[in-house]
């Protein structure tokens, strides 16, 4: 599979993902979200790995998310990967405002296995970006498993197993808990590829960790409430990653902005695998 590859700017990079703007089902912590937004003011680019907003957000919210990322993306450049709940017009409104889309389309996958009112799997990654010397493969988790070359994977939680949702053909299946699946599938994807960097969203299962010098991130969800339902992790609630590039080195922190504190800490060096 050969790849586009987009050049970010500057080495300070704050990653977010599954803000859910709009989403009576599983919810919206606005002040969360507005913490994030204020603290990306701080960095060279601001990254949302997917599931920005839901399909049925009311109007009201969606103007207000559109008018935050135009004033932000003035000031820090803005970049999108699309999930599984953003839509086609969606992308076409943050494009207007300003934001950086970086999207691929599925048409056989619209729709397939997602509850009603939602975009399915149609839009994603995966991407190929350029931060500093790394190279960062970039994807929310819901591309079709082709994509990467792997397998579906097999349920083994008891949450997974025991749930009335299909079984998708997904790279992430997002009834992965970081206590069981997700662990081998997020290192199974960093073996996929020659990546400096694999970032990933969609399961709410924050994760920050390394394997063969290639760094694994998945902030959990930025702004969405709805814990995993097998681990009940709070902390997976309110995370943004912060990603640094210096001297060849790559130093990476979760901070939880609800607690105010780091949750998680990596460092891997470029170039020595």
């Amino acid at each position: 599979m050969t790849l586009d590859v987009t050049r970010l700017p500057g080495d300070r990079l704050l990653i977010s993902s599954d803000i859910h703007v709009g989403d009576e089902y599983q919810g919206h912590d606005r002040e969360t979200w507005e913490a994030a937004l204020d603290l990306a003011r701080d960095f060279d680019v601001f990254l949302i790995d997917g599931d920005l907003a839901d399909p049925r957000a009311p109007d009201p919210e969606l103007r207000e998310l559109l008018r935050d990322l135009r004033e932000l993306s003035s000031e820090v450049p803005t970049y999108f990967v699309p999930g599984n709940h953003d839509t086609v017009d969606l992308v076409k409104s943050l494009r207007d405002a300003g934001v950086h889309v970086l999207s691929r389309r599925y048409d056989n996958r619209r729709g397939r296995g997602c509850p009603p009112g939602h975009s399915g799997p149609s839009l994603g990654g995966p991407h190929l970006l350029r931060f500093g010397d790394a190279w960062m493969l970039v994807l929310h988790g819901h591309e079709p498993c082709s994509e990467l070359g792997l397998n579906p994977q097999k349920p083994v939680n008891p949450v997974a197993r025991k749930s009335p949702m299909p079984k998708r053909d997904q790279i992430l299946d997002n009834y992965t808990c970081r206590e069981y699946e997700m662990p081998d599938r997020l290192e199974e994807i960093a073996r996929s590829t020659h990546a400096d960097v694999v970032i990933t969203g969609h399961t709410h299962c924050r994760y920050l960790g390394s394997l063969e010098g290639k760094l694994i991130v998945n902030v959990g969800t930025t702004s969405c409430p709805a814990i995993c339902a097998t681990c009940r992790d709070p902390l997976n609630v309110g995370n943004v990653c912060i990603l640094k590039a210096s001297g060849g080195t790559l130093r990476a922190k979760l901070f939880n902005l609800r607690e105010a504190r780091v949750v998680g800490r990596e460092r891997v060096r470029i170039g020595r695998r």
